[in-house]
Formats: C-alpha cells, sequence, structure tokens
C-alpha cells in the first residue's frame, strides 16, 4: 500500500473518531433527558441527532430508495403536536431517535460497549 492510501486511511479514522464521540455524546445526552423528563432538550438532541446522521442517509429516485423523506415526515408531525400534550410528543421523538438508531446500526456506527477494546471484535485477538 503506498504511503498516500496509507495516509488517507489515517486521516479516516482520525476524523471517524471525533464524529462517532459526538454521536455517542448526544445519546448520552438524550438518555439523560428522558431519565429528567426534559421534553425541550430532547427534541434538541434528536435534531442534533438528525444532523449528524443526514449525510449517511441515502435517496436515490432511480434506485426508489428515500431514507430522507421519512425521517423529514416525522419531524414535521412533531412540529405539529401540541407542547401540551407531552405524552405524544415523547412517543413521536422516542419513534424518531428509535429510527435513526436503526440507521446507525446499519451503518455500524452503534457498538456495544466494552471494558477491554481487544475483545471488541471476539475472545482472541490475532
Amino acid at each position: 500500500m503506498s504511503s498516500y492510501n496509507s495516509s488517507r486511511e489515517t486521516a479516516a479514522f482520525n476524523l471517524a473518531m471525533p464524529y462517532l464521540m459526538r454521536v455517542n455524546l448526544i445519546l448520552d445526552s438524550n438518555y439523560r433527558e428522558f431519565k429528567n423528563g426534559n421534553i425541550s432538550m430532547f427534541a434538541v438532541n434528536i435534531k442534533q441527532l438528525y444532523r449528524e446522521l443526514y449525510p449517511w442517509l441515502v435517496k436515490n429516485e432511480k434506485k426508489n430508495i428515500d431514507e430522507i423523506t421519512p425521517m423529514e415526515i416525522e419531524f414535521e408531525q412533531l412540529s405539529k403536536i401540541s407542547k401540551l400534550d407531552k405524552s405524544k410528543l415523547w412517543k413521536k421523538m422516542e419513534r424518531i431517535e428509535l429510527l435513526m438508531r436503526v440507521h446507525f446500526k446499519e451503518l455500524g456506527m452503534l457498538m456495544p460497549k466494552v471494558s477491554d477494546p481487544r475483545y471488541l471484535f471476539g475472545k482472541t485477538q490475532k
């Protein structure tokens, strides 16, 4: 492998780590806001999570693939729910977050937490 390709891979890895850390921080914050019953911060977090996910969503009319429009519809429906209907707000926001988590999982961005990263992909190290 040329040094150019090696440096590109290193750069991609170095850029990926802060991105994944941002996504993880948002998910952790959402967990806290849900536990605390903070609807407004949960809403801010799911919008930020969507911003992080958006570049990875696919919209290709030729292949009849559209991962963006369904998310936009969910956010539009959320915006029309009365702020007084907290139960409905929570349900819609949870649904949006779960939909995004599915996309993150499909992209391989949701990894199980392990105490020792050497064992992330199995018990033996090669």
